[in-house]
């Protein structure tokens, strides 16, 4: 089976463990949708470039990586980018790049075109992709989180998913409200989770050893993340353990107003770190951390949760979205409800107090659900038979 599969930089985290899984399974060809500006994403830097009538070669393009991380994309047939110019889909240069794109689709005849997520300088050239063979397409955010403008993205998203044939969602709860914002039948839609993170681990310079003490929030700060009632709860749990060390780690949004710092009592403190972490230290963080914290008001998912379990640390999480099901509390982590201060406070000391007493574990038991069902390959064959699925709805 041939397979057109095309993605973001800001999803590289996922795409490229996705897609060396699925390669085994596939003769898989690659598209990269860049800017010419160039972009630092979560694994890698891609350098400026001209915007290109022609697909360009995507190697030659990045730099900053270890060189472990080349066999994530060497496993596929191709890999390639398309560079869009302007600011938007109508602009002269993201046309040039969009028929760059069909122009290779026509030529490589794939059986099926999955697109990572809703690419918005292709949605005009989604109908003639869809000549070609069906789409699929991995829905990551169905709806956008609160505190961050939505008219554009809600507008792209109903665009694209008219054109899709099906749909891969990463939660069984993120599926039924997708389905039913969208109407879309249930028949359409399958769930798949997202695997662990392990490639974050090539950028491991050192290994700290994990401190019980030390709690991490990682990741771009926004209205919908909770930090304020980690704020809010971090001086109620100093006053039970002592010492407690609170890490904040990741650039604000633009729009978000940081909060202040409270003081904490006995011997605790807060590491504030507003600005972009470059991956090795974001992987000694997370070696340094014994508990990950995301304390958010709402989500679908977190790639912080799939970080972390990398690295063996469980995580503390707010009971929404699709949270609770990459989370076994009490096994590889911990659940409150959202907005509740003193329920975080009061989970915070009961998850220092078992990780001080086993901290092992709790990291056996992370390595055991990673094994099972988070674990890449085990998608890729799920995907497989999603792939074989709708193909077959297609031609018939």
């Amino acid at each position: 089976m041939r397979v057109l599969y095309l993605t973001l930089p800001a999803l590289m985290d996922a795409s490229l463990s996705f897609a060396r899984a699925i390669a085994a399974h596939v003769e898989l060809h690659m598209l990269l949708q860049v800017t010419p500006g160039g972009w630092r994403t979560s694994l890698f830097d891609v350098n400026p470039v001209s915007p290109s009538s022609d697909l360009l070669p995507v190697e030659p393009l990045l730099s900053g990586y270890p060189a472990g991380l080349s066999s994530y994309w060497r496993a596929s047939a191709s890999f390639q980018a398309a560079v869009f110019g302007g600011s938007s889909a109508l602009h002269p240069a993201s046309w040039a790049a969009a028929r760059s794109v069909l122009r290779f689709a026509r030529q490589l005849q794939p059986d099926i075109i999955h697109l990572e997520t809703t690419l918005g300088r292709m949605v005009g050239a989604l109908p003639l992709l869809r000549r070609l063979a069906p789409l699929v397409i991995t829905v990551h955010d169905p709806s956008p989180h609160s505190g961050e403008s939505p008219l554009k993205k809600v507008l792209i998203r109903a665009l694209t998913y008219a054109r899709a044939d099906h749909f891969i969602l990463h939660n069984r709860t993120q599926s039924v409200q997708f389905c039913q914002t969208y109407h879309v039948p249930a028949g359409r839609v399958s769930v798949t989770p997202l695997g662990v993170y392990s490639l974050y681990r090539l950028f491991s310079q050192t290994t700290p050893l994990s401190d019980p003490h030390t709690i991490l929030f990682f990741g771009r700060l926004s209205p919908y993340k909770g930090l304020e009632t980690l704020l809010q709860a971090a001086p109620q749990a100093c006053l039970q353990i002592p010492r407690l060390r609170f890490v904040i780690a990741g650039r604000p949004n633009p729009d978000y107003r940081l909060p202040s710092l409270p003081a904490l009592p006995n011997g605790g403190h807060f590491e504030f770190i507003p600005d972009y972490i470059p991956n090795a230290r974001l992987a000694s963080l997370f070696q340094q951390s014994g508990l990950v914290v995301c304390p958010y008001t709402d989500a679908t998912q977190s790639g912080v949760v799939l970080t972390a379990y990398a690295f063996g640390r469980p995580v503390l999480a707010s009971r929404v979205g699709g949270l609770p099901e990459y989370i076994d509390e009490g096994r590889t982590g911990w659940l409150v409800p959202p907005g509740d201060v003193s329920a975080l406070a009061a989970a915070l000391v009961q998850a220092v107090t078992a990780l001080r007493s086993d901290g092992d574990a709790y990291r056996q038991a992370i390595a055991a659900r990673s094994a099972a069902d988070l674990n890449w390959e085990t998608i890729a064959a799920q995907t497989l038979d999603i792939y074989r699925q709708t193909r077959q709805e297609w031609k018939s």
